[in-house]
């Protein structure tokens, strides 16, 4: 079992392309081609790459999980446990829903290293450390419950019922599409590059999706 924040294996494909999608090495399912992305995004799959393009939207699709860890360690600092985990739960809600269509080129390139468990692991335990050194143990041990429930998550399980009624409502295509979509139509814009074509890509997954929707 890969957990949903580790890396493929160093001799594991970054991507296998199939004729019901593209299945990233994070675990991530797209439900477009390889072929439908290179023959209407071409210039800017060519320009980034392939394997680059799926392992920042991978990362940014797990951008609330990211987030809401490092919002609740900065916020132990100042605020009591409880109104810090309600702050950091929040965010994760307000965000799950946001990120798919608010793609922002230079963060996802940064993102790959905010949800590092061991740059994450690090900051926790310092700040853990220092916590239990000053006597304040209900910040450890909420900083620890945080950190479990949001690496293996527990919070995104519980939150996934609304998150999805919301991503559903605001996009028409599925989370890891149109994040996808955001960051192709972000990184042509930098890079001076039309992408007319699109449509038909997007046509292509809605039909895949409306045959998988109950």
């Amino acid at each position: 079992m890969r957990w949903p924040w580790t890396r493929p294996a160093s001799d594991a494909p970054a991507y296998v392309d199939t004729p019901a999608g593209i299945l990233s090495g994070d675990g991530v399912h797209y439900q477009t081609t390889e072929t439908l992305l290179r023959n209407y995004a071409g210039p800017v799959v060519d320009a980034v790459g392939l394997e680059s393009l799926l392992r920042r939207s991978g990362a940014w699709l797990r951008s609330p999980q990211t987030l809401a860890a490092w919002v609740m360690l900065l916020l132990l600092v100042v605020l009591p446990w409880w109104a810090a985990a309600g702050v950091a739960f929040l965010t994760y809600a307000l965000w799950s829903a946001a990120a798919p269509g608010a793609v922002a080129t230079g963060l996802s390139r940064a993102m790959p290293v905010l949800e590092n468990p061991a740059v994450q692991g690090l900051a926790y335990i310092g700040a853990l450390s220092a916590f239990a050194s000053a006597g304040d143990t209900a910040a450890v041990w909420a900083g620890m419950g945080a950190f479990v429930a949001l690496r293996l998550g527990v919070v995104g399980a519980l939150l996934r019922p609304v998150v999805g009624e919301m991503q559903r409502s605001l996009y028409p295509l599925p989370a890891a599409d149109q994040t996808l979509r955001a960051l192709l139509i972000r990184e042509a814009l930098r890079r001076g590059i039309s992408l007319d074509g699109f449509g038909p890509i997007e046509e292509k997954v809605r039909a895949f999706w409306r045959r998988e929707k109950p």
